[in-house]
């Protein structure tokens, strides 16, 4: 599966640099705190705002309210905050005030901003930056025309457009709307949110990022991009202190070789651990297989993946599917992490319309186009029932090649069930090779205490009799599921019984099973698990 969460979540130099967006309270909050009075139930004393220069200094009076006008070079202190600006007005009695032309606020800390003009009201509380707004710090650059800070509130502002440029101009960050919250350490950016950067892209509808938690939010449609993946979703969050990250409504991920969907997509950048919660559907376009369930546990560090909860495997085949179901499926690399495995345990049960089966755990592996089946393995394929202590079925390109069976080997095939004593063909041996054609078994290789059991008839007259073979060797040929001909070798018997002298016992091979009640007629029978009925003695 190997989906590469990791580059997801670079985001994080984002969130690392984006506090300092609250340069903009610090330097616009000096500004205005030197011309409001003195706040109710203030506990120190404010300092004085210092008028260092201005070429010129009137006093005027506009629309009937007294001003001092400074005009030229001008250059204002406020405790270690500096403005400077072409003209300014200075209203005493209103603790307001207007600057313009080349205003430049500097604070203490050495962040700076840039305005064409800038305008305070002091019963509003309200500083508005006009023009070329611009506001550095040592990792960050805001662009926009219009910046707002409500020092009521405690919030900084612009509503129609802004650009942040950060981690030295890579990064760039762009909203019609931004909002910046002083006493609760958010940022909230609203309408066309687009983060730009040299490894992802993110688009969002609305994203939130608080400053002391490290936490940021998405809202609304969501899409994050890299060279590596693609991820969607319309709510999430991710957390720069503990590496957490969730996406959830409506999500997936794809990269190049894979496709994520779940009602909840959970990441844990510290563990590499990657978490899915309901309705999770996996799609791996090399190897063209779907994995869904209820969850999925990915370890993104060796590429191994857990699904549990009502799992589900469906292999694509250009003409067919398997559909695979168990209590667990888990999905690793082999020891040269070149071919992936596919594990399923515990009541493991497959259909696909030419071959059916069952066991308690198979796997699926990459390296030889195999199926692996363990512990009780039974298959069907057409009117053959094929059952051994261990079963391994080899593909080419999606259609069944051959097929290993190894001790106990048994192949029955219904052959009358008309009849008072069902009649069944039967072949059984220590192990045994079957080689398919179009998906149809047409040989059998018997390899070692060979023995089998098939019934001859006459095209009109009816059966004949049964034919018992006995060989430490034989070749089986078989066309629409009848015995055409058997090649025996190494010490061979056969024997014809007629109709006549045939008895009940006669019939079935020791360890004789038919369980066809067990055969899954459709994909969705992979879900109902039968157990094995037990054979009573004498039976």
């Amino acid at each position: 599966m190997g989906c590469n969460f990791q580059n997801i979540y670079r985001i994080k130099a984002f969130r690392k640099n984006l506090w300092r967006l609250f340069a903009l309270l610090i330097i616009i909050g000096g500004v205005t705190t030197a011309f409001a009075q003195k706040e109710k139930k203030e506990k120190r004393k404010k300092s004085k705002i210092e008028i260092l220069h201005a070429n010129d200094l009137f006093f005027d009076e506009e629309n009937g309210v007294k001003a001092k006008r400074l005009i030229g070079d001008v250059k204002i202190k406020y405790d270690k905050t500096i403005m400077t600006c072409d003209s300014a007005f200075v209203y005493n009695s209103t603790n307001s005030m207007k600057a313009y032309g080349r205003v430049h606020i500097t604070d203490k800390e050495g962040m700076e901003l840039f305005g064409d003009s800038l305008k305070y009201d002091g019963e509003r509380k309200l500083t508005e930056v006009r023009g070329r707004v611009r506001v550095l710090t040592d990792d960050m650059e805001l662009h926009t025309r219009y910046l707002d800070y409500d020092r009521q509130n405690d919030y900084g502002y612009y509503w129609n457009g802004g650009i942040i440029y950060l981690n030295e101009k890579k990064d760039t960050l762009t909203s019609q709307i931004g909002h910046f919250y002083n006493a609760i350490n958010e940022i909230h950016f609203k309408d066309s949110v687009r983060l730009r950067s040299k490894e992802y892209r993110i688009e969002s509808d609305t994203m939130n990022h608080n400053t002391r938690t490290e936490r940021t939010l998405f809202f609304g449609p969501t899409t994050i991009t890299s060279d590596a993946n693609f991820i969607y979703t319309e709510k999430g969050w991710t957390n720069n202190k503990t590496g957490e990250s969730e996406f959830t409504t409506n999500s997936f991920i794809l990269t190049d070789d894979q496709q994520i969907w779940g009602d909840s997509i959970l990441y844990n950048q510290k563990t590499e651990l990657a978490e899915m919660f309901c309705n999770v559907t996996m799609l791996d376009t090399v190897n063209e297989f779907i994995v869904q369930g209820d969850y999925v546990l990915h370890n993104q560090e060796d590429s191994t993946t857990l699904i549990v909860g009502m799992p589900l495997m469906t292999q694509i085949f250009d003409e067919d599917s398997l559909f695979l179901h168990a209590d667990t499926l888990f999905s690793e690399f082999d020891s040269t992490r070149q071919f992936r495995r596919i594990k399923a345990y515990r009541k493991a049960k497959f259909y696909k319309s030419d071959m059916q089966g069952k066991c308690d755990s198979l796997v699926f592996r990459d390296e030889d186009s195999s199926i692996v089946l363990f512990y009780d393995p039974i298959l069907w394929s057409d009117a053959n029932q094929i059952t051994a202590d261990f079963i391994q079925i080899f593909r080419t390109n999606g259609r069944l090649d051959r097929m290993v069976m190894n001790d106990n080997g048994f192949i029955n095939s219904l052959e009358d069930s008309t009849v008072q004593n069902i009649m069944y063909n039967q072949i059984k041996g220590d192990s045994m090779v079957g080689v398919f054609d179009t998906n149809a078994l047409r040989k059998v290789f018997v390899r070692h205490s060979g023995i089998a059991i098939y019934w001859a008839k006459e095209d009109t007259s009816g059966y004949i009799g049964m034919n018992k073979a006995n060989a430490e060797f034989m070749t089986i040929l078989l066309d629409s599921n009848e015995v055409e001909e058997i090649i025996l070798s190494q010490n061979p018997t056969a024997t014809l019984y007629p109709i006549k002298d045939i008895t009940p016992r006669m019939m079935y091979l020791k360890n004789f099973e038919w369980r066809g009640d067990e055969r899954p007629a459709k994909k969705e029978d992979v879900y109902n698990w039968k157990e094995k009925e037990a054979i009573k003695e004498g039976d």
